[in-house]
């Protein structure tokens, strides 16, 4: 607690410093959201984040009335944003960091690139799904349990497996 008491001070505070004092303090929704505020992370009211949580720059703009479950790892070299009342299930990844394929690629300058994940309004991720760089997920669509996602998922559907392929139109 006395860790937390001293960033009440602070202006600002790493992404690393955060998730060490989120992880580490049973805290108040509203000093909660102020911890988040400081590492740069954008929240909207009544928000829910449930321990542990780890994230490493803080490019999150969370929407209003997300729930993220425990054990969720957000890899945001690039943004990430989440839409109003998303619900994301525990152990879900998010993953905006890429490498090249080849070899000789990897050994240059620009070893890791990003592209930023975008998860819309009302969108359900099954516990354990992991989201690739550049998905854009629509409004009211579900990713199933243990899916990895590597393409846009339109609006309304239901998509699973690895990779995840369309199941059904939701109505």
């Amino acid at each position: 607690m006395l860790k937390h008491f001293f960033t009440r001070f602070q202006k600002t505070l790493s992404p690393k410093r955060c998730c060490l004092i989120f992880n580490s303090v049973k805290l108040s929704g509203r000093r909660c959201n102020e911890l988040f505020k400081k590492a740069g992370v954008t929240v909207g009211n009544g928000f829910t984040v449930t321990p542990p949580f780890y994230f490493e720059f803080g490019n999150i703009s969370l929407g209003e009335n997300v729930y993220i479950n425990t054990g969720c790892v957000f890899l945001d070299n690039a943004s990430i944003s989440i839409g109003d009342n998303s619900l994301l299930g525990p152990q879900v990844r998010l993953c905006t960091p890429t490498h090249p394929i080849s070899p000789k690629e990897r050994l240059g300058e620009n070893r890791i690139t990003s592209q930023p994940i975008s998860i819309g309004n009302n969108v359900w991720i099954g516990a354990g799904a992991v989201i690739l760089p550049g998905v854009t997920i629509g409004d009211n669509s579900v990713i199933a349990a243990n899916s990895v996602v590597k393409s846009d998922i339109p609006c309304n559907e239901l998509w699973a497996g690895c990779p995840a392929v369309f199941k059904r139109s939701i109505k």
